[in-house]
């Protein structure tokens, strides 16, 4: 019997997997209900709705053997909203979505779910040229998606991405794109919904993930949006013992990005978290040990980034002007470190350029190091690219 037909009948065998599907499907209204504080559950889509296909071309093609559909895995769970993680313990992979998660051995016609239930596919999976082949009907018995190979590398499913999934160690993290619902689980079990993140307008976007301790992870995004993409927003999530503790936002409008780094992490156990114009160093565990007011000790009435943190001072620097400030922990004063480095003729060059320019440079200051009360940084000439390393003394305060 010739492919075509096959995946005829498999096009029109999708229909009766709706029940499946639905459970998939009904996620996002469920969320929205959760964000706007609803009791009940909303209605479950449809059964023709939940059929509607998607095309996909897919980086490897599928094939038949001995009767067999069989679909690459990772190409179709990274699509499906699934994470796929290598069990080195017992040599199985293991495929994570938000309502089930099985695990599955090359040579074997079985998958195990974490509820420890046996689902038959039918045939083996296979290695073929480094890539892992299953059986299509995995994603149908398993996560209610029936997968319809179309010919070569093209591909169809009734579902459509609605999460950005990130991981750390075996830790794995779902965030809703439309109602920023976070999920949070270990590799190989259901997870669990850890709280909701203010996100919005998520449009060119990324999320990382990284370990604290066996209980605590912070998670990071970063968004682009707009014509042409200068509204920038950064957040920072705390999750402990499963539950999102902590959060913090910054948002950056204007064409300018350079010399903005990243928030240093964290700093004798706290984690750095930015509020806009508030810096909070937060315990794992969602306590705050200090937090600072930039506005209101910097006057500068801007969006912060915070570089740097010992256990004197700080380094900040606000978004518009980008000049890096100094603040003494001890005394809560500040100073502008390109007053006290760079010459008269230099401050006078950068005090002139236009900060709404894309190529504003900002001070071109970097802190490089510390020696007993001695600061060191390197800078850039404006006009000529030089490197020169100017050195600051903290007051005695300090």
């Amino acid at each position: 019997m010739n492919t075509r037909s096959k995946a005829s009948r498999r096009t029109a065998a999708l229909l009766a997997a709706s029940t499946l599907t639905t459970l998939l499907f009904a996620a996002a209204p469920i969320e929205a209900a959760f964000a706007s504080g609803a009791s009940t559950p909303p209605t479950v889509p449809s059964a023709a709705e939940s059929a509607i296909l998607n095309d996909l071309s897919l980086e490897h093609s599928g094939f038949q053997e001995n009767g067999t559909t069989y679909v690459p895995l990772k190409d179709i769970s990274s699509l499906l909203d699934l994470q796929l993680l290598w069990n080195s313990d017992k040599s199985s992979l293991e495929v994570t979505g938000l309502y089930q998660a099985v695990s599955l051995k090359a040579g074997q016609p079985k998958a195990y779910t974490a509820a420890g239930k046996v689902i038959m596919l039918g045939a083996e999976t296979l290695i073929r040229g480094g890539v892992t082949y299953v059986p299509e009907k995995l994603f149908s018995k398993a996560f209610g998606v029936p997968v319809v190979w179309k010919g070569d590398n093209r591909f169809a499913v009734p579902y459509a991405t609605k999460y950005i999934k990130t991981s750390t160690g075996r830790e794995l993290f779902w965030l809703n794109r439309e109602h920023g619902v976070l999920y949070s689980g270990q590799s190989g079990t259901v997870p669990l919904r850890a709280g909701i993140i203010r996100v919005a307008g998520l449009d060119w976007v990324s999320m990382s993930a990284r370990r604290i301790n066996s209980a605590s992870y912070a998670v990071e995004i970063e968004n682009a949006r707009g014509e042409p993409h200068i509204n920038n927003t950064r957040w920072r999530a705390l999750v402990s013992g499963g539950s999102l503790v902590r959060q913090a936002m910054t948002h950056y409008w204007n064409p300018r990005m350079l010399g903005m780094k990243r928030d240093v992490f964290a700093f004798q156990g706290n984690v750095v978290m930015v509020d806009g114009q508030t810096l909070t160093l937060v315990n794992p565990d969602g306590h705050i040990f200090k937090t600072y007011d930039l506005l209101e000790i910097t006057g500068i009435n801007d969006a912060f980034a915070v570089e740097f943190v010992d256990t004197d001072f700080l380094l900040v620097r606000p978004f518009q002007k980008g000049t890096l400030n100094l603040i003494d922990r001890r005394s809560g004063q500040s100073v502008q470190l390109y007053k006290q480095l760079l010459s008269a003729d230099d401050q006078a060059w950068l005090e002139a350029y236009p900060d709404t320019e894309i190529d504003y440079p900002g001070d071109n200051l970097e802190f490089t190091g510390r020696s007993g009360d001695t600061l060191s940084f390197e800078w850039t000439s404006f006009t000529g690219g030089q490197k020169v390393h100017f050195t600051y003394t903290l007051s005695p305060l300090s």
